[in-house]
C-alpha cells in the first residue's frame, strides 16, 4: 500500500513509496517469526547474517529497483554498487539492523539513505545526502526520516497505511549515554575520561542514566524522542580499531537526521557529514548526539 507522504524533494514520492513497501513486506515476516535463524552466510563485512537479513536486503531491492528516479542501490549485504536505471538518485541502505537483537525480542529496523549524484563510492558523502533515516520493527512499524531539512514520525497500520506527522520540535536534551562498555579499558584515554566524567557521583552529582539496546535503531528512536548520546567507538582492540558501524550505510543517514533536528555527529574530531568515503563498506567511530554534548566530547579529543 503506498504512502500519502508527499515529499518537499523532487521525483522522490515513489522512492518512499518503495522503501515504505519493503518495510511492511520485512515486518510481516518478521511477525510471522519467519528467517530467525543463522544463515550459512556472512555478509561483505564479515558478519554472521541470519536469514531475515537476506530476506530484508531482496525485499527492498525488489521495490526499489522499479523506481525510474532511483540510479543505484548499495547495501550492507552487498558487496558492489547494484544500477536499476538512469535517474538521479541512489539509495544505501542496512536492511535489516539489530538482526541479532530481534533473536531475542529486541526491536530491529532498517536505515536508509538517498543521495543525488552519486555514482561511485566516494560520491556517497554527506554533502550529496537529501533523505535519511530509519524504520523500526517493534510493537508497531514505525519510520523516522528527514527529507530534506524537514523530520517526519510515521507509523503504519494494517489495511489503513501510513499516518506520517511532521516533528517540527528540535531534538530534546537529555543526560542520556548509549553505548557498549564491552570495550571501555581499550577506548582512547580521553573517552575513557569523557565516559567517566559523565558518570561522576562525587559532591553528589547525578550520573547519566546508560542504556544500551545492541540496535542501532532502538537506540537512535530514543534519541530522536528523547535526547541524549549515541556512542560506538573505536578501540586499541583488534577488529574494533574503527568501530563497527559504516559510513555509508549507518552513520550518514542518522547523522543526517539528527543534524535536521538540530543535533549534531562526530568521528571524534569532525562531523560525519564531512567526512570522507573511500569505500563504501567504511567503517567509522561514530557518536551522535544532542550539539553540546558532541563538542564536549570534541573537546575532550583534542586534548
Amino acid at each position: 500500500m503506498s504512502s500519502s507522504f508527499k515529499s518537499q524533494l523532487d521525483n522522490m514520492d515513489g522512492v518512499y513509496d518503495a522503501l515504505f513497501a519493503a518495510a511492511e513486506k520485512i515486518y510481516a515476516e518478521l511477525k510471522k517469526g519467519e528467517g530467525l535463524k543463522f544463515a550459512t552466510s556472512s555478509n561483505e563485512s564479515g558478519d554472521d547474517q541470519i536469514e531475515l537479513d537476506v530476506i530484508a536486503d531482496e525485499a527492498f531491492f525488489e521495490t526499489l529497483s522499479k523506481d525510474p528516479y532511483v540510479r543505484y542501490v548499495v547495501s550492507e549485504e552487498r558487496p558492489d554498487m547494484v544500477k536499476t536505471s538512469d535517474g538521479p538518485y541512489s539509495v544505501a541502505l542496512d536492511p535489516l539492523d539489530g538482526s541479532k537483537s530481534a533473536l531475542i525480542g529486541i526491536p530491529s529496523g532498517a536505515i536508509f539513505g538517498v543521495w543525488k549524484s552519486a555514482d561511485e563510492a566516494k560520491d556517497f558523502h554527506g554533502g550529496n545526502i537529501i533523505s535519511g533515516g530509519f524504520f523500526l520493527f517493534g510493537m508497531n512499524l514505525e519510520v523516522y526520516f528527514a527529507d530534506g531539512d524537514k523530520v517526519y514520525k510515521g507509523q503504519h497500520e494494517p489495511g489503513e497505511g501510513w499516518t506520517i506527522i511532521n516533528l517540527s520540535e528540535p531534538m530534546p536534551s537529555a543526560d542520556v549515554l548509549a553505548i557498549n562498555g564491552q570495550m571501555q579499558t581499550v577506548w582512547a584515554p580521553w573517552l575513557q575520561k569523557y565516559v567517566a566524567d559523565a558518570i561522576d557521583t562525587s559532591n553528589g552529582r547525578k550520573p547519566w542514566n546508560m542504556r544500551w539496546f545492541a540496535s542501532m535503531v532502538s537506540d537512535m528512536k530514543r534519541m530522536v524522542l528523547q535526547g541524549g548520546l549515541f556512542a560506538y567507538p573505536g578501540a586499541d582492540y583488534k577488529g574494533y580499531e574503527t568501530g563497527k558501524l559504516r559510513l555509508v550505510y549507518e552513520a550518514i543517514p542518522m547523522a543526517f537526521l539528527i543534524h535536521a533536528m538540530g543535533g549534531s555527529s562526530s568521528n571524534g574530531e569532525q562531523s560525519l557529514l564531512e567526512m570522507p568515503v573511500e569505500k563504501l563498506h567504511q567503517k567509522v567511530p561514530v557518536f551522535i548526539g544532542d550539539k553540546d554534548k558532541i563538542e564536549k566530547l570534541e573537546a575532550y579529543s583534542s586534548q
